[in-house]
């Protein structure tokens, strides 16, 4: 995180926002660009807000990434990264930003339980009372020829899993029982 912050540090002097801002402090203004700059101060031209680090649109994402993505946080909740960012550094729509990106991780939201009204609760199967009330039927086909059948017909039934094979012949267009 050391490293990041000297590069926020570098890319804050650079940035023709922080140059902007000097001069709207200067004139005693409040807001410049959407930001605040009540409790603002620029110190070595980089700009502090509540004695925590401004950080421009453009090292963002890197620093959110960062503070995620630590082993310690296990791809934890908003509020976690929230207040580890807080901590030292600052932007306009902080919550906001952090929230989509971690809506956003795969891991986090294959971790969590589905909220969708599409998943419903699982419904058992029907019981069958009688064998050979309900079955399936199936083709094979395509086999070679022997004893004048190329295909079988399979019916098993459902409920007590006992199968019949029943020797088919099959053309392109239709399958005969012999």
């Amino acid at each position: 995180m050391i490293f990041i912050q000297n590069q926020i540090i570098v890319k804050n002097q650079m940035n023709q926002l922080c140059f902007d801002i000097q001069i709207v402090m200067k004139q005693n203004r409040k807001t410049c660009q959407d930001i605040d700059l009540n409790n603002c101060k620029i110190l070595n031209e980089v700009l502090w807000k509540d004695d925590r680090l401004w950080v421009f649109q453009s090292m963002i994402i890197l620093l959110i990434k960062e503070a995620y993505d630590l082993s310690i946080s296990d791809h934890s909740d908003m509020n976690w990264t929230l207040n580890l960012l807080r901590w030292s550094y600052c932007w306009s729509k902080m919550r906001m930003m952090i929230k989509r990106y971690i809506q956003n991780c795969y891991v986090y939201c294959r971790s969590k339980a589905s909220r969708d009204w599409i998943n419903e609760l699982l419904k058992s199967l029907f019981i069958l009372k009688q064998r050979w009330q309900n079955i399936s039927l199936d083709f094979i086909i395509d086999l070679s020829e022997s004893d004048e059948s190329n295909a079988i017909l399979t019916v098993i039934d459902r409920l007590s899993k006992k199968q019949h094979y029943i020797l088919c012949w099959s053309d392109d267009e239709e399958i005969f029982e012999e």
